[in-house]
């Protein structure tokens, strides 16, 4: 009898601990999970943030939003079961869209978002050159001082007729 009983009891406490350990995350699976969540963005519409980052401060409360916490305990339930980061992430573009992502993928259109700012920077070098050589190239205006000999191009009857000109006009 008293064998039956340490028997019922020692299964009642293993099951205890087995349930205990696959329900509850351990520490390495909720760093695990938050190391998913890096890879997702938080889809509760008021931020842009993962969803392993998504903290509200200075709202109504402070800390991850409801959202953000369900995500999070999807992606603790898929690690219990075994899945990989990768099918993880790609169960949650299935089921939301490549919205779900907060980074474009390296893959298709996706490369062109990665190249923008490498093109952006080429073709903004590119003009800084251009622009500094088509100045350089430009000839430097000549001032004239009184006295002096009228700049080429100009004839000096052109000349003393503005000169004339302007001090018609100044002696308003």
């Amino acid at each position: 009898m008293i064998r039956r009983l340490a028997a019922a009891f020692l299964v009642s406490v293993l099951t205890a601990a087995s349930t205990v350990l696959f329900v509850f995350p351990t520490r390495a699976q909720d760093d695990r999970a938050h190391q998913v969540g890096k890879k997702l963005k938080c889809m509760c519409g008021a931020c842009n943030d993962t969803v392993a980052t998504c903290y509200h401060v200075g709202g109504p409360f402070s800390g991850p939003c409801g959202t953000a916490k369900a995500m999070l305990k999807e992606i603790d339930q898929h690690i219990a079961l075994g899945d990989s980061d990768d099918l993880i992430v790609q169960g949650f573009v299935q089921e939301i869209g490549q919205e779900a992502l907060i980074e474009p993928p390296h893959s298709g259109i996706g490369r062109l978002a990665w190249a923008m700012p490498a093109i952006y920077l080429v073709v903004g070098g590119l003009l800084v050159v251009f622009v500094i050589s088509r100045w350089r190239k430009r000839p430097a205006r000549a001032t004239q001082t009184p006295g002096a000999a009228p700049p080429v191009g100009i004839s000096p009857e052109l000349l003393e007729h503005a000169r004339r000109r302007v001090a018609q006009e100044t002696e308003d």
